[in-house]
């Protein structure tokens, strides 16, 4: 279980200023703020895209804790809640955003220990913890037309479909036809809800069609000479 510290709207100490001074007029960009959560690296963050309510909030992840932030006018960002998990040795490298039926936010966390911990935005506490990979959850990702559902890539070779509001794990992307090493990345299409992509350690980006009661692969890309770090759906 991971514990709720809810931290109210402190601004998080940071700079605006530039790195350097000799910075070419010509960008088009510009750091608004940064900040630094301890020594630890940070694997993960990601801005919930699930409420437009929510759309200036994000969540960070790294060591066994979940940061979630606010972002403020004139570039502020503040501290809205933080998670520490009970499991010292946690290491969190993915997190997602989802909701429940009520529309409450829910965040997603896993990691090195093979849990997803499902967290209430809302009431600042552990919901459900989702049970089932046998190694690290490398990543989740929520489907935008269905936000109820998740997916998660594991070292453990397989690709699983969860359901947030039960827990309980609806589809595994294994076996036969699966792949053969650590997956890394997955991701829902974003207009087709039966369609999943995911890639891997093995060389391969799968392309999954849920559609019936059994998935199937419908495409299949073989990359000899590299690992696949990433997959994701452009819209």
């Amino acid at each position: 279980m991971a514990k709720g510290v809810a931290v109210g709207c402190e601004p998080v100490v940071g700079s605006t200023a530039a790195a350097t001074s000799n910075r070419k007029k010509n960008k088009e960009y510009k750091v608004t703020n940064r900040l630094q959560e301890g020594k630890r690296p940070i694997y993960a963050c990601v801005f919930n895209f699930i409420d437009s309510r929510f759309f200036n909030v994000f969540a960070t992840v790294g060591g066994n804790r979940v940061t979630v932030y606010q972002c403020l006018e004139g570039g502020v960002i503040a501290v809205l809640q933080s998670y520490v998990d009970d499991d010292k040795d946690e290491s969190f490298y993915t997190v997602s955003w989802a909701s429940n039926l009520d529309g409450v936010p829910i965040i997603l966390a896993g990691g090195s220990n093979g849990i997803i911990r499902s967290i209430d935005a809302g009431s600042e506490k552990i919901c459900k913890n989702f049970v089932g990979h046998g190694d690290s959850v490398n990543e989740i990702r929520t489907q935008p037309l269905k936000p109820s559902l998740v997916v998660s890539a594991s070292k453990d070779e397989s690709v699983r479909l969860w359901n947030v509001h039960t827990g309980i794990c609806v589809l595994i992307f294994a076996g036969a036809g699966g792949h053969r090493n650590e997956v890394l990345s997955v991701d829902f299409h974003p207009s087709d809800i039966y369609r999943i992509a995911s890639c891997g350690m093995d060389n391969t980006v799968k392309i999954w069609s849920m559609k019936g009661i059994y998935f199937r692969i419908t495409h299949m890309v073989i990359f000899i000479l590299c690992k696949i770090e990433c997959v994701s759906y452009f819209k």
